[in-house]
């Protein structure tokens, strides 16, 4: 090979490497999004434990130092993954409701609001279900992500539910003996084991348990269930 021809090779080879860089820099949100969605299917699908960063990598088509770039490690991969999932939770309840500081100034009807805030949760995990699965895996491996994220993000939504049942207690619509965190449980309890264990239902009691019609008769079940709890008849 002569000099010239080892001289087009290295300004080839630079342009190419330059050409990356621009890519890099032009696409960084599309390149975290795309290793977050691959993130997602591959942590809910075997949880943390049983995922490993090369997996990702293949998903997504992107290279390892790409995930510790916008990551710096994989334990900081499956807590964005678990954030990126509960903002689109939060989101689903922002478009339904204004802020807590609104509600405390406008005397709100808290019956409407808490059924509402029922409605919406029951909706969002049936149109996520892949946010179960997530939240499964999680508890099974300690609640690594899930205790990360109470700060900036379960703790708000929690301390939002707790008070609107606060305020029911008050107003005479929910028992002073319900202790709002137990029913804030027991309604993630009742709506996500139906969702998290369709497959089983399927066999015991219903008929294609993730169809619309039967998700639509479970949200009604669920808001009959919560009226109750609210004192109102449901004969």
């Amino acid at each position: 090979m002569t000099n010239m021809d080892q001289s087009k090779n290295l300004r080839s080879k630079k342009n190419k490497n330059a050409a990356r860089k621009v890519v890099l820099r032009r696409n960084p949100d599309r390149s975290k999004s795309s290793i977050l969605a691959s993130a997602i299917e591959c942590f809910a699908e075997r949880g943390f434990f049983g995922t490993g960063i090369n997996e990702i990598c293949e998903r997504a088509k992107i290279s390892k130092r790409m995930i510790y770039h916008y990551f710096k490690n994989k334990e900081g991969l499956y807590c964005a993954v678990h954030r990126e999932i509960w903002q689109g939770i939060i989101l689903e309840f922002a478009k339904r409701f204004n802020s807590l500081d609104e509600l405390k100034e406008k005397n709100p009807d808290i019956k409407k609001i808490l059924l509402d805030a029922v409605d919406t949760f029951h909706q969002s995990m049936a149109t996520h279900p892949i946010f179960i699965r997530l939240l499964l895996w999680d508890g099974l491996e300690g609640g690594m992500a899930s205790k990360s994220l109470w700060t900036e993000v379960r703790g708000p939504l929690y301390h939002q539910f707790e008070w609107l049942l606060s305020l029911g207690q008050k107003s005479g619509l929910i028992p002073r003996k319900l202790i709002p965190g137990h029913l804030i449980i027991s309604l993630i309890g009742a709506v996500s084991f139906y969702f998290s264990h369709a497959n089983t239902l399927e066999e015991d009691v219903f008929k294609d348990p993730l169809g619309l019609k039967a998700i639509a008769k479970r949200r009604e079940q669920i808001l009959l269930l919560f009226k109750r709890i609210l004192g109102e008849s449901c004969l």
